[in-house]
């Protein structure tokens, strides 16, 4: 599992904040960073307009990815999902290779499409398709991020966030899912920009959308709703990434009904990961205000991560090979 807190100069440890509502604590060690304040950041208009134009020129993702997700939701069966990646050769033979990661073990391989999602999970599947369809015109590696880690945190947020979906009341479990898949991936494409890069040191006291925004010009919320929108994602997820950090810095009254509920599962999901390991490009936490702890209403964030569930998956993710 991934330390990401090396690669930010500057990143302090502190002790839990007294005022953290009962429901969101957390069982800490030495390892983790704890930001004292989270403050919200606003990009630059210019540099977003020269981004805009940088992004408006990567290709659209296949109809596979369209196709794949209406089936999801309309309760398609594994075979019917398999028929649909097997339109694929690529992302077939992708998948095949997903599921015989020497992490899972496998005593005799999986050749079967089905078999191979039966054996991943919707979770899991989702995530291979996603990024297939996704990252092909996106640098792997790069100066400021490696795409491979912030794709392993973003599998990690997904299926976790689909986890604790079940214990927010109204709150859909695939969306939070497919929301936890996306709330990164600004980041992915902050690698197409080195070339505008700033020095800039991560402050504690003001948490990580400050420091991107002194590196970049804008933050990685910026970032993934340009994506977002030029790759035509519905508008709620669009929603769920400009909304996925209020949690951390506002009340739950200025995130709108419809996507507070999984947003605040994602940004509880997102906890859990950075906790766990899997901090992809953020190595701190700051818990949420405390106007949305009555949300969490069926168990307190401690006990969603003693939940097995929560490290089988993982266990699955880490798994896992490109």
């Amino acid at each position: 599992m991934q330390d990401q807190a090396s690669q930010y100069p500057g990143a302090g440890q502190v002790t839990m904040p007294a005022d953290v509502p009962a429901q969101f604590m957390l069982p800490l060690d030495d390892s983790c960073t704890l930001y004292s304040q989270l403050l919200p950041m606003a990009g630059s208009p210019t540099r977003l307009a020269l981004y805009q134009n940088s992004i408006h020129s990567l290709s659209l993702p296949s109809a596979l990815w369209d196709a794949f997700q209406r089936a999801c939701n309309r309760g398609a069966s594994n075979q019917q999902l398999a028929d649909i990646i097997k339109s694929d050769p690529v992302l077939a033979a992708t998948l095949l290779r997903s599921v015989n990661s020497a992490g899972f073990g496998l005593r005799t391989p999986i050749n079967d499409v089905g078999r191979a999602i039966s054996h991943l999970g919707h979770s899991l599947t989702r995530s291979v398709v996603a990024r297939h369809s996704f990252s092909s015109n996106i640098a792997s590696k790069g100066k400021e991020y490696h795409a491979r880690t912030l794709w392993k945190h973003g599998m990690a947020v997904s299926a976790l966030a689909e986890i604790v979906a079940r214990y927010i009341p109204g709150c859909d479990g695939d969306e939070a899912a497919t929301l936890g898949l996306f709330h990164d991936v600004g980041r992915i494409s902050f690698d197409l920009f080195t070339q505008f890069m700033q020095s800039a040191t991560l402050d504690p006291e003001k948490g990580h959308l400050a420091y991107e925004c002194a590196r970049f010009g804008c933050t990685h919320i910026d970032l993934g709703v340009l994506l977002a929108t030029h790759w035509e994602l519905p508008e709620k997820i669009v929603q769920g990434i400009i909304y996925h950090h209020h949690p951390g810095h506002s009340s739950a009254d200025t995130v709108p009904e419809e996507v507070r509920a999984e947003v605040l599962a994602v940004y509880l999901a997102d906890l859990l990961a950075i906790r766990l390991g899997f901090a992809g490009g953020n190595p701190g936490l700051m818990f949420p205000h405390a106007s949305f702890a009555g949300m969490l209403s069926k168990a307190t964030l401690g006990e969603i991560m003693n939940d097995k569930r929560v490290s089988a998956e993982l266990t699955r993710v880490a798994a896992i090979e490109f």
